[in-house]
């Protein structure tokens, strides 16, 4: 701890900044924007394909995600503005999925 506040104390660092450069880096921290081109560069490498995103404070957090993170991933091209039909089948190009047998095949079988 003593080395935290060290190099916060060097570096005239707030609390934020301080978690930002010394806590681990298991997330991704910064302005919608900035993390909009983040993604961006993330997808057009092919190194993901979509996104999981969880905030840092809930509920809260999830009102920024969607009103800030998600227009600024639109306007690059990398999170889509609508849906190409009404089920997540659909959405992911699954096929229908098998009808049951009816009822009458059921009983023969038992």
């Amino acid at each position: 701890m003593a080395e935290w506040r060290a190099k916060a104390k060097a570096h005239d660092w707030s609390l934020r900044e301080t978690v930002i450069a010394l806590g681990p880096q298991r997330g991704h921290v910064g302005t919608p924007s900035g993390l909009a081109d983040k993604f961006a560069h993330f997808v057009r490498h092919g190194a993901v394909d979509g996104f999981n995103v969880t905030p840092y404070l809930i509920p809260d957090g999830l009102d920024d995600i969607v009103d800030l993170l998600v227009p600024e991933l639109q306007e690059r091209g990398v999170y889509r503005t609508e849906y190409t039909g009404t089920t997540l089948r659909e959405h992911l190009g699954l096929r229908e999925p098998l009808t049951h047998r009816s009822a009458p095949d059921r009983r023969q079988a038992g």
